[in-house]
């Protein structure tokens, strides 16, 4: 009798497990395939429980413990509102780095012709921002930018880009729309934008992203035929 009973539990669990994980698989893929760029945001605040729900996903991140420090230790978030002064700074900080990579890409260009060719897509892009600075930086409501003290082997990048992907998921499960600001990891060598984020010149690499409600839902991606992109062997 137990034994049929204990079969039974058996069974019963092993029917819910598998419930629950395709549950989770179906909901997981959903936010995959809803994963998108935005970079029209609407200016309506953020409720904190929503900015710190996006850190926590971010903090959960694998990260370089080659610094022999703690994660606590090694990992910082700050976040920078919309409206602020600290924002205008930032922004300011930014268009000034990217104003000054302009000149040199178009200094370069002028000596490296192949430089020249493949890089005047982004050259003219970087030519507009250093004008403007970053549109949706204007808009959105808040800033994120992550910073990862440096160690050995210097492997901070690739923490940073293992936190972006988890708070750019987290932010699509939440309807939230997210930008990566490729340009904060410029930003690790300026005094005053280090200054502004509370961290010594030398000891982090940063990465950053806009968060906030956007313009327009986003269109989900297809599920994609990896049968043209993988190779067994």
């Amino acid at each position: 009798m137990l034994v049929v009973i204990s079969r039974g539990l058996s069974i019963v669990i092993n029917c819910m497990m598998n419930i629950v994980n395709e549950e989770s698989i179906n909901v997981l893929d959903d936010v995959l395939l809803s994963r998108r760029t935005t970079r029209n945001f609407l200016p309506d605040a953020l409720s904190i429980e929503h900015v710190n729900a996006v850190i926590a996903a971010g903090y959960l991140a694998p990260y370089a413990s080659m610094t022999g420090l703690s994660k606590d230790e090694t990992r910082r978030f700050i976040v920078l509102r919309n409206g602020t002064e600290n924002m205008s700074t930032a922004r300011e900080s930014i268009r000034l780095q990217i104003q000054r990579n302009a000149k040199k890409l178009g200094l370069a260009s002028m000596f490296i012709p192949s430089l020249r060719k493949k890089g005047k897509t982004f050259s003219k892009r970087l030519n507009e921002m250093s004008k403007t600075g970053i549109p949706s930086m204007g808009v959105a409501p808040v800033y994120i930018v992550v910073a990862e003290r440096k160690g050995f082997p210097p492997v901070e990048k690739q923490s940073i880009a293992h936190v972006m992907e988890n708070m750019w998921l987290k932010a699509t499960a939440l309807g939230l729309g997210f930008q990566l600001i490729s340009a904060t990891g410029m930003m690790s060598k300026d005094k005053e934008f280090m200054s502004l984020l509370g961290l010594k010149i030398g000891d982090y690499e940063l990465g950053g992203c806009l968060i906030g409600y956007p313009k327009s839902p986003a269109q989900k991606s297809e599920k994609p035929d990896i049968s043209k992109v993988t190779t067994w062997k």
